[in-house]
């Protein structure tokens, strides 16, 4: 494969431990939630970007994790955005298993997005919606689930490429190993 995966990859793996939690976390400031919610939407917008360069396996390409929905109770606007309690309905969150592809575009094109400390200060949460999902469903994503996707991506090296011609869209289809 090209090298250059790598300098993404190495940068992927720098997020993910810049997120793990620590034993003394550090106080709360604007610039260190400014500074998580930058580095986790560009995490995300790594693995897309890897995925469609065909520079991980078909392992990550095809994996699904597992995120917490919310259903939307009104329609969300660029005034109330902000109103999470009164905008989704928290009592009927549910697990899904979604593809990663569709995880990153939420982060990529988020309408809104927060994160959030547990109680020993490290982060636990992202609350995540793209425009597109505002008013459907809002999405809750532990960093537990956030670190090991990026691990495992930053460490995730293709073993073999296909590449086969399709003439209905004249390019080629590639898959990885």
């Amino acid at each position: 494969m090209v090298i250059e995966s790598f300098y993404w990859k190495e940068e992927l793996a720098r997020i993910a431990k810049s997120i793990s939690p620590v034993p003394k976390p550090k106080r709360w400031s604007e610039r260190a939630v400014c500074t998580v919610e930058r580095d986790v939407m560009i995490g995300f917008f790594i693995i897309r970007r890897m995925i469609e360069l065909h520079k991980v396996s078909a392992r990550i390409a095809k994996m699904k994790i597992d995120v917490f929905g919310t259903p939307a109770i009104k329609n969300v606007t660029l005034l109330n955005r902000f109103s999470l309690a009164e905008n989704y309905d928290w009592d009927d969150e549910k697990v899904e298993n979604k593809p990663v592809a569709y995880v990153c575009n939420q982060s990529i094109h988020a309408y809104l997005s927060f994160v959030f400390r547990g109680p020993d200060r490290n982060w636990s949460d992202l609350i995540v919606v793209s425009d597109f999902d505002r008013n459907k469903t809002v999405w809750r994503i532990p960093f537990p689930t956030i670190i090991k996707l990026f691990e495992e991506t930053s460490n995730d090296w293709p073993s073999a490429g296909h590449w086969i011609f399709d003439e209905k869209i004249g390019d080629y289809r590639i898959t990885t190993e």
